[in-house]
């Protein structure tokens, strides 16, 4: 398997150029569009992303015919996002889906969409659509190693799908978006009874026939994504009186799920949804639509808790078309399972004259830490934060160097790029960034405080390590060849390899300033050995 990143780069570089790329979503109830830089190691870097309630399908349950106003409202919409996109110098790719897949007169839209745009919009499948969110929903969560059943409540049409590995084991699509139900069946103000009860019936007979060919995958995890999930999510989030700066790797509960759907259900009007806190308020009157069909798939699967994604098409999309212009013949499917790791390298890429360093610290601290396993008694999860915080720990200094680890700690923290990390363990990192240099942690420090006790030791443990590592690269010129640790008694004794002709005072110097914060955590002295090769 060939490393999509490897093939970027080779490429780019033979380009000498790096490529920015739009990719423009037209759903049937938002019009999304995300802008990206393709740099030269083939990471990406999110330029910018907007997002329009456009309604394309509104006035129309069926979707045999799209409105005219619908249609200006989605070029008027185009116009902005082609302005965007232009002010980048971004190659464009735009996708459409439910709405002008179905349409009689989707071509009076594509035409105008070129003629007064300068736009050509590909009109995709329903399994196509579940095949690129899929894509989408890999590059923000790690689980590519995983079988995952998708859900992806649309305005128009519900994207089922299970994957693993990248691979497509039942996919389909289905008549069942919020805009398209909630015309069909929920348009009255006040929602009655009766309504309720018809639109439930019409999503049981058309999941009947899906539901069982998706029970034989089983286990799976559940992933939702797209307007309906995480509206729901958010929900969830404001009930239970939690603050997330991201939705991405949430998981909530199926109880918490019939929680929030119960409090829907009971305010049957617009009005009393716009008052249910953390609903946002353009979807207000569609959101019961969506509630009922997560609802129908998740009791008949029996399924107990979904996990958002952020990700969805426009992100397939992106990852699909970068692919497109970069496959070689017979090349087979991309890697999708390293999203940690292009994370580290994007955020790494703000500070680029740092690499060299944070790859020996890297190194050198890794050493540290495997050798000292009886000691730090941590596992390979340990390890990995470890390891992103070694190649973070200097970022900061692209803002200043004055406090730059403070500022290390708030790029990590708040970086969209960090996909693949849960926020708890985004705030372990980016803490022990925090901690590499200048004063330990400290529990008048809030961020540090509001940690469990046992994750404020595992920052406590890793940061030491990180500290000792930072101070074995002191002259950044990669003295040390190698560092090696062993306990004897009650002492740790470190011997620093490095060539006959390479002189390592400095280092020496610094991780005896460093080592405070190992030996107030651990139960150890630590000594340090020079050793010539």
């Amino acid at each position: 398997m060939i490393p999509l990143g490897q093939r970027f780069k080779s490429r780019l570089q033979a380009e000498s150029k790096e490529r920015i790329l739009a990719a423009i979503d037209l759903g049937t109830n938002s019009f999304h569009i995300v802008i990206v830089k393709v740099r030269l190691d083939g990471t990406l870097e999110s330029l910018t992303k907007e997002k329009e309630t456009v309604r394309l399908g509104s006035g129309s349950a069926d979707y045999a015919v799209i409105q005219e106003d619908a249609f200006d409202r989605g070029i008027a919409c185009l116009k902005r996002f082609k302005t965007l996109a232009d002010s980048y110098k971004a190659d464009i790719r735009a996708v459409a889906t439910s709405a002008l897949r179905e349409a009689e007169n989707r071509d009076v839209f594509l035409r105008r969409a070129e003629i007064e745009v300068g736009l050509k919009i590909d009109v995709i499948s329903g399994n196509e659509e579940a095949r690129l969110i899929y894509l989408g929903i890999l590059q923000g969560l790690p689980l590519y190693e995983k079988r995952i059943l998708m859900i992806d409540i649309g305005g128009g049409s519900t994207e089922l799908l299970v994957g693993e590995k990248g691979e497509i084991l039942f996919s389909s699509s289905l008549k069942l978006g919020a805009i398209r139900l909630t015309e069909k069946f929920l348009k009255k103000d006040p929602i009655t009874a009766l309504d309720l009860q018809k639109c439930k019936i019409h999503i049981e007979s058309v999941l009947s026939a899906f539901i069982p060919q998706i029970e034989p995958w089983k286990p799976f995890t559940v992933v939702g994504s797209s307007g309906t999930v995480t509206s729901l999510a958010s929900m969830i989030l404001e009930k239970a009186g939690e603050k997330r700066e991201r939705l991405n790797g949430y998981e909530f509960r199926y109880d918490q799920f019939k929680e929030v759907k119960k409090h829907l259900l009971e305010a049957d009007t617009v009005k009393k949804r716009l008052k249910l806190p953390g609903l946002e308020s353009k979807r207000a009157d569609i959101i019961v639509g969506g509630l009922l069909v997560l609802d129908e798939v998740l009791h008949r699967l029996k399924a107990q808790s979904v996990t958002v994604s952020d990700f969805a098409l426009r992100d397939g999309i992106v990852y699909d078309t970068i692919e497109s212009y970069f496959r070689l013949e017979s090349s087979p499917v991309p890697e999708l399972g390293n999203i940690r790791e292009k994370a580290i390298k994007t955020i790494a890429n703000l500070y680029p004259n740092g690499k060299a360093h944070a790859k020996q610290v890297t190194l050198l601290t890794l050493q540290l830490f495997d050798d000292l396993k009886d000691v730090h008694k941590l596992g390979g999860v340990e390890r990995e934060y470890l390891e992103a915080a070694c190649h973070l720990h200097q970022v900061g200094l692209c803002i200043s160097h004055h406090s730059y680890h403070k500022h290390s700690y708030y790029i990590i923290r708040h970086s969209d790029a960090m996909v693949g990390f849960s926020n708890a363990e985004i705030e372990i990192i980016a803490l022990i960034a925090r901690y590499h240099r200048k004063g330990g942690p400290k529990q008048k420090h809030e961020e540090f405080k509001v940690l469990r006790p046992e994750d404020q030791l595992l920052v406590k443990k890793l940061a030491a390590l990180l500290r000792i590592g930072d101070g074995l690269d002191r002259s950044e010129t990669s003295i040390l060849n190698s560092v090696s640790a062993k306990v004897i008694g009650n002492r740790v004794i470190c011997e620093l390899f490095h060539d006959k002709n390479k002189d390592p005072h400095l280092e020496l110097w610094s991780v005896e300033e460093k080592k405070d914060l190992f030996e107030n955590t651990f139960p150890f002295q630590i000594e340090f050995v020079s050793v010539m090769k």
